[in-house]
């Protein structure tokens, strides 16, 4: 049997084909289109159907004779891209995603209802990401299109209606609406108070659970035999990776970097962090939790780099790695603040930008490199840091997506975090891991972490250098107080730029390389 795992993220959609032994038998991979305006960072929902089928099709006729054993597809997506649409399932205007900040003021003012306090009792809090905040800008701003909702979305609930007819999502991306995987429920008193039906929300189902079958139309138009082609749940895709990269114990850990980083440890525990810096969510195996969130830009900050000192060069993210790594730690004492689209988790600041900081005149070109990249895997630790505080241990972290394939980076993570980073040598673990999900779920595999072994190896190892651990345990520290020392410097830089751009500048530079 094969299985299909459509993957659509901010950048690229994707299809994958796997057999039952975990080889890739076909991918096809073309990119996404992004549109940026200001705060506002859009995407067409018809675009993901209209590429979804060209990648499905481009697979399948790869397949050829073998397309007759497709059994099973899944979908994994970015999370929180939210897509209106009507009783028809037709959208009502592009998708606000992820990393759209629009909803800032609806934040302010949904942080102040008495029905959202229990919420922050749960770790919930009210952040432009979210789904709820964009719903509210969607309801003041564009009152006609509420009123025609139908069903609020994200994208891989789109496409699951779109190829079986169903508005179905998991608790996870169900989450990003403030749903409590405990308690299993939406917030009705607080959905009724802002007049939101509830029936407006996707229903909720377990990962691996089946969705449907194909729409024998839809079956048709991707040369797929009709009604035999499963549809299974699976998760968004930075959870899939968790799956897909081996993360089954209690203090495993898995950075998965695309455009942005996803940073998510394995606890027994389930945490409430006090100070809402990450997320808890559920893990694939019961009684298993996920502590951890996403900063905004990982390999975006690399990307970064490149058009700024490598754009003519050849080879540009191989020549970056050659020049960091003639550098040592530190370089000079110079450290980079990566934040040149605000920060996540864990600091939740949509008014700080990056930093270079102890320049001398002695700094060349190789030492920004080397400190951008260890300004990301600072990022890192300082997401791993707020998990520590409730005594979860990190014992190993597994690396994942586009940025891995640089080792240094892989290298300055395990110096830096003081624990070995694994690779895969298939880095499309988000793929692999709504895979792992979706055949486990039909009773493929014992176990989720049976069909990981079968899928996977590990390609490389990289062991902490402990010389260079202590150099960054000092630079952390300054890294982290360099960052507290300028709150008040970047929220007055905010404040003169709302002044003079009152609608706002556009600060976000989108390729598809990222």
């Amino acid at each position: 049997m094969i299985t299909l795992v459509l993957n659509v993220g901010l950048k690229n959609t994707r299809c994958i084909a796997f057999d039952m032994e975990g080889q890739v038998l076909s991918q096809v991979v073309t990119p996404v289109h992004t549109l940026v305006s200001n705060e506002k960072v859009e995407q067409v929902p018809g675009d993901w159907v209209s590429l979804s089928h060209q990648v499905i099709c481009s697979v399948v006729k790869e397949l050829g004779s073998r397309a007759e054993d497709i059994g099973l597809m899944t979908v994994t997506t970015s999370a929180s891209c939210l897509v209106v649409v009507d009783k028809e399932g037709k959208p009502l205007g592009n998708s606000i995603l992820v990393s759209d900040t629009r909803s800032t003021q609806e934040c302010a003012e949904l942080e102040k209802l008495p029905q959202f306090q229990r919420l922050k009792t749960r770790g919930f809090k009210a952040s432009p990401d979210l789904m709820l905040p964009k719903i509210l800008w969607l309801k003041k701003h564009k009152p006609r299109d509420f009123e025609k909702a139908y069903k609020f979305l994200n994208v891989g609930d789109y496409l699951c209606g779109y190829l079986t007819g169903e508005f179905v999502t998991d608790p996870s991306n169900a989450s990003k609406f403030y749903y409590d995987s405990e308690l299993e429920s939406y917030p009705k008193e607080l959905y009724s108070s802002l007049g939101i039906d509830m029936e407006s929300l996707p229903q909720v189902i377990a990962p691996g659970q089946r969705v449907g079958v194909l729409r024998s139309e839809v079956s048709s138009e991707l040369g797929i035999p009709a009604g035999k082609c499963r549809l299974v749940m699976s998760t968004y895709d930075a959870l899939a990776a968790v799956a897909g990269n081996g993360a089954f114990e209690a203090g495993d850990a898995v950075d998965v970097s695309g455009t942005v980083t996803s940073f998510r440890v394995v606890s027994e525990n389930f945490v409430i962090d006090s100070k809402k810096r990450f997320y808890t969510s559920s893990h694939v195996n019961a009684n298993q939790w996920l502590l951890g969130g996403s900063n905004n830009l990982g390999g975006g900050v690399i990307e970064w780099l490149r058009l700024l000192l490598y754009k003519e060069k050849e080879n540009p993210y191989e020549l970056m790695e050659k020049d960091a790594l003639s550098r040592s730690a530190c370089p000079g004492g110079m450290i980079f603040l990566p934040y040149l689209l605000g920060e996540r988790t864990p600091i939740w600041n949509s008014d700080c930008r990056g930093v270079f900081f102890g320049i001398n005149r002695a700094h060349e070109a190789p030492d920004f490199s080397r400190a951008v990249f260890e300004g990301v895997a600072f990022s890192v630790a300082h997401i791993a840091e707020s998990i520590k505080e409730y005594d979860v241990p990190i014992n190993s972290v597994t690396a994942a997506g586009g940025l891995s394939r640089i080792g240094l980076i892989n290298q300055i993570k395990s110096d830096v975090l003081g624990v070995p980073v694994y690779q895969f040598k298939n880095f499309e673990t988000t793929a692999i891991g709504a895979a792992l999900i979706a055949l486990y779920g039909e009773g493929h595999f014992s176990s989720i972490k049976e069909a990981f072994e079968k899928f996977c190896a590990f390609e490389k190892s990289y062991e902490p250098d402990f010389k260079n651990h202590q150099i960054y345990k000092e630079y952390f520290e300054l890294y982290k107080s360099l960052y507290h020392s300028l709150l008040g410097v970047y929220a007055q830089r905010a404040k003169i730029l709302n002044a003079m751009h009152p609608h706002g500048i556009n600060e976000l530079l989108m390729t598809d390389n990222l």
